[in-house]
């Protein structure tokens, strides 16, 4: 009996009487098994909280992350946007530049027929809506974001785009070059007067003051005082500046675009072969040189060698 049981005993400080416990052994076991379950729960639950702590702060990283992807994502869309709407208006204006200018490609398809009822016109591909559409898609606070899916879809829409912007620009390009040329076209086209003074006689048959029959005037006769400046009437090059048969003293000037100008009867050159001359700067004075009755300018416009009424291309 008395190896099944432990005796404690209780002495008091003021008593004389002592107290004995006696405590089975199997209760000793009991109490130690108690303790070393308690010790492991109260060990795992320390450790699961470490874990739920760690778990808690990486989560707050990981939404804190995802927010700041989130909203680099909405920047990147509203820019994919911005550069997207842009690229149509540039695309809508090449059009209408296109159509007023009556350039067409028909690989572009800038130009196109009347459409029929129901049908309308998309300024990009279908595949950009569904682009958009898709990215859209992770919006919701309470779906995970994809961001590589969102990436790759931006990624494939900015490539698009870089393929419309290719195209654009060829067509604006090809706009510049033709504007150049109307540019050019119309800087060199004689469209002033070159002279002030009275028109005696313009283009067409008349009466040959000479011969009294009729015959071809190839010009505009313009009578002044001798010394009336005569000014070059668009842009070109002097290409000659000597006395000739029955004009006298006289400058040809090409314009380019086979477009040629002769100034005849002068009484002296302000400039010589070779000379690149600008609208309104003087060639010579006006004078009486060659066949010619009294002091005025003989003026011609030649397209392709063939004479033109110099009046239909005057402006002013």
């Amino acid at each position: 009996m008395a190896n099944r049981y432990y005796t404690v005993m209780i002495v008091p400080e003021r008593s004389s009487q002592v107290r004995r416990l006696k405590i089975a052994k199997r209760w000793i076991g009991y109490v130690l098994l108690g303790v070393a379950g308690v010790f492991s729960l109260a060990s795992f639950l320390f450790i699961h909280y470490l874990y739920v702590v760690q778990e808690t702060s990486e989560n707050r990283r990981l939404k804190e992350d995802n927010i700041q992807l989130r909203a680099q994502l909405q920047l990147l869309r509203d820019r994919v946007d911005t550069v997207s709407d842009t690229l149509e208006r540039i695309e809508r204006f090449s059009v209408k530049l296109k159509a007023i200018t009556q350039l067409s490609d028909s690989e572009r398809s800038l130009a196109i027929g009347p459409l029929q009822s129901g049908e309308r016109i998309d300024d990009g591909p279908s595949a950009k809506h569904e682009v958009k559409f898709a990215v859209g898609e992770s919006d919701r606070e309470d779906e995970p974001l994809d961001s590589e899916l969102s990436a790759a879809l931006l990624t494939a829409r900015l490539d698009d785009q870089a393929a419309d912007a290719r195209k654009k620009e060829e067509d604006i390009r090809e706009l510049q070059e033709y504007f150049e040329d109307q540019k050019t076209l119309l800087a060199t086209t004689p469209s002033i007067w070159p002279a002030r003074g009275w028109v005696t006689s313009k283009f067409g048959v008349r009466s040959d003051p000479y011969t009294e029959k009729n015959a071809m005037h190839k010009g505009l006769d313009v009578a002044g005082p001798v010394g009336t400046v005569v000014s070059c009437p668009s842009d070109g090059y002097v290409i000659y500046a000597a006395f000739r048969n029955g004009y006298g003293n006289t400058v040809v000037v090409d314009h380019g675009f086979g477009v040629q100008t002769h100034f005849g009867h002068l009484s002296e050159f302000k400039v010589k072969v070779g000379d690149k001359v600008a609208r309104g700067q003087p060639l010579g004075n006006m004078g009486n040189t060659g066949r010619s009755t009294g002091p005025h300018l003989h003026y011609e416009v030649r397209i392709h060698g063939i004479p033109q009424n110099p009046q239909k291309f005057i402006l002013d």
